[in-house]
């Protein structure tokens, strides 16, 4: 009977902590009650060999000759842009990357993955623009001149922020960005449009990343 009574005692207990918040079900990690949440904070990649100086998993392909012959270093496997990401909730959509290297693209989650709407939210409506951000780098041509550059990056649909079941060794939540967007290639070439990439070149492939803050 003193059996019985202490396994009610507990289910009462127990039902008054998860009925007052004082007992976490179902929750995972510690993020908010937004599936946004899990998202928010600072990610930085993990280099798939981490011997080499810019290793990525993403690759930038050229077929114009301009940029494949006299800007061979625009051709680069590997080419690393997003070493970083930084999201935080958006204003017309759920997430906006705001770490300042390819500015910007914003996102909106479904579940577990993030992907980039189709036109872009922050574009006049009455103009609807694919989504896009813009990279500056530099390259350098035949004879070794650095030459400065930009990218315009344009995912396609299959640009995923997804996140992983499983974590770092330290307990850090992970995640990949994988897909394939249309890279439109500029170079100072000394000319007031400069060399464009015609056809435009692709920049795709797949890095994981590691969350280091949340707010």
């Amino acid at each position: 009977m003193q059996g019985q009574a202490r396994s009610n005692a507990a289910k009462v207990t127990m039902l008054t902590l998860v009925l007052s918040g004082g007992l976490a079900v179902g929750c995972g990690g510690g993020d908010g009650g937004s599936p946004a949440d899990q998202f928010i904070g600072r990610w930085f990649y993990e280099a798939p060999d981490p011997t080499v100086l810019g290793s990525t998993g993403f690759t930038l392909t050229c077929t114009d000759p301009i940029f494949s012959t006299v800007f061979p270093a625009a051709n680069m496997t590997p080419f690393l842009i997003f070493n970083s990401l930084k999201f935080e909730h958006g204003e017309l959509t759920d997430l906006v990357d705001t770490a300042g290297i390819c500015n910007f693209l914003s996102y909106d989650v479904n579940g577990n993955s993030a992907t980039v709407p189709n036109p872009d939210p922050y574009v006049d409506s009455t103009t609807p623009a694919p989504p896009e951000c813009f990279y500056q780098f530099n390259l350098s041509d035949t004879a070794g001149n650095p030459i400065a550059a930009l990218a315009v990056i344009k995912p396609t649909d299959s640009w995923t922020f997804q996140m992983l079941p499983d974590r770092t060794a330290g307990g850090a939540r992970r995640a990949q960005l994988v897909g394939s967007a249309a890279a439109h290639l500029i170079a100072d070439n000394g000319t007031a449009a400069g060399a464009v990439s015609t056809p435009d070149c692709t920049y795709a492939g797949k890095d994981t990343f590691f969350r280091l803050t949340q707010p």
